[in-house]
């Protein structure tokens, strides 16, 4: 009968430990997210503001780079030649947030929401192709 207990508690109590943590947070992939940037012409500079204007990460592409999920973003590109180009990140619904709606867990949601792990950064893969500058 003890055995049978254990076998019970452990899968239970997995369960109730995801549930009070946030399942976007344990499962959805946490606060962060990688986004992979692309642009043609290979090489082109960019730039990463949160929405607040503050500079978040710079490079070169092809990069992949790691943001807060939180926040909402501009990417702005640019390279000799071409028109200087800009890209926004959104925040939409990470899904792992819906089984904290069916599962009941309250407190989970709450932590995803604080943390950041409710949201999903899209596109996550972004893939910019630079108009060339015309010459006046």
């Amino acid at each position: 009968m003890a055995r049978f207990r254990s076998v019970i508690a452990i899968p239970v109590l997995a369960m109730a430990l995801v549930a009070s943590t946030g399942c976007a947070t344990v499962l959805g992939g946490g606060s962060t997210q990688a986004v992979s940037i692309r642009a043609d012409p290979a090489g082109t500079a960019f730039t990463v503001r949160s929405s607040s204007g503050l500079q978040m990460s710079s490079g070169v592409s092809p990069q992949q780079i790691t943001l807060a999920r939180k926040n909402e973003y501009e990417i702005e590109f640019s390279s000799p030649g071409y028109q200087t180009q800009r890209l926004s990140l959104l925040k939409g619904l990470n899904g792992w947030v819906w089984l904290n709606i069916v599962g009941g867990g309250l407190f989970g949601g709450v932590i995803d929401v604080i943390s950041g792990a409710a949201w999903k950064l899209e596109p996550a893969i972004v893939d910019m192709r630079l108009v060339k500058a015309s010459r006046s």
